[in-house]
């Protein structure tokens, strides 16, 4: 995996992805959108990685759109027009973020605009206490992007998120921690680290566990059917208690050792295995 605009690094189970346009503060281009999408896709099919960490190289985690980039699309630039009228409406789209391996946002400094709207979508987000936060849209007559009108209020609460959206105000990494964009701060040396840390632990997890506690939360939030919520959670729970995954956790539990989630062939012979016929 070779990318122009990401850079990425192996860390067990965690893949660190860094965007890699520090001159222009990772502002994402037309070519990030579809760096981001192939980057997905490829870590979504790689049993090998958990989880996966975002952050910025530089000083910014990305200010936002590179809006010189309209300007070459609207002079003629068929490839940047072509990449930003393909990629950018579908890189962050909900389908794609709730079904994705796990991700964790380490937020090195500037977040603004689309820069801060992508984290929404990530399962939770850390920040250097040097990090700054802005939904700088009404400011430049924009809206906001990336489902984020409807992300916000359900982050932070309606009113709070308003006051985002309407000032376009710049906030300090404590307002995000208060605010509850962020659930937790580290001194910026520190930062990447903890991420890293924190990524493996889930990465430890089974990957179907994840991938199903990620479309729960998602589903149940946007739903408010109580029906469907507690069918959805009965019938997952159900199908939990049968799976090879709790089977192993459960036997390792008995047997006082880590579980052994991600060594293929002993879960094979742990789903070939039959239980013990009661006497």
């Amino acid at each position: 995996m070779k990318y122009e605009t990401i850079s990425i690094e192996r860390h067990d189970r965690v893949l660190l992805a860094s965007w890699n346009r520090p001159e222009k503060l990772n502002a994402f281009n037309g070519l990030f959108f579809k760096e981001w999408i192939e980057l997905l896709d490829v870590v979504n099919k790689d049993k090998t990685i958990g989880a996966m960490v975002c952050t910025g190289k530089g000083k910014a985690f990305s200010s936002g759109a590179d809006v010189g980039e309209f300007a070459s699309a609207s002079k003629g630039d068929k490839k940047v027009k072509e990449y930003w009228e393909k990629y950018q409406p579908i890189a962050f789209e909900a389908k794609r973020m709730t079904t994705s391996k796990p991700i964790i946002g380490a937020i090195n400094g500037l977040a603004l605009g689309a820069g801060l709207t992508c984290t929404f979508w990530f399962d939770f987000n850390l920040a250097s206490t040097e990090a700054k936060f802005s939904m700088r849209f009404s400011k430049l007559g924009l809206t906001p992007e990336l489902d984020s009108s409807w992300l916000l209020p359900k982050l932070i609460g309606l009113q709070k998120a308003k006051e985002m959206m309407l000032t376009g105000d710049i906030y300090t990494a404590q307002d995000a921690l208060e605010l509850g964009l962020v659930s937790r701060t580290y001194e910026p040396d520190k930062l990447i680290d903890a991420a890293i840390n924190i990524a493996s632990r889930v990465a430890e997890n089974p990957i179907n566990t994840l991938k199903t506690i990620k479309q729960m939360t998602f589903q149940d939030m946007s739903t408010s059917d109580i029906k469907e919520i507690a069918t959805r959670s009965i019938d997952n729970f159900s199908s939990a208690r049968k799976s090879i995954e709790h089977k192993e956790a459960l036997l390792a539990l008995r047997d006082k050792r880590k579980p052994k989630f991600h060594d293929q062939e002993h879960m094979k012979k742990i789903k070939k295995s039959k239980p013990k016929s009661r006497q």
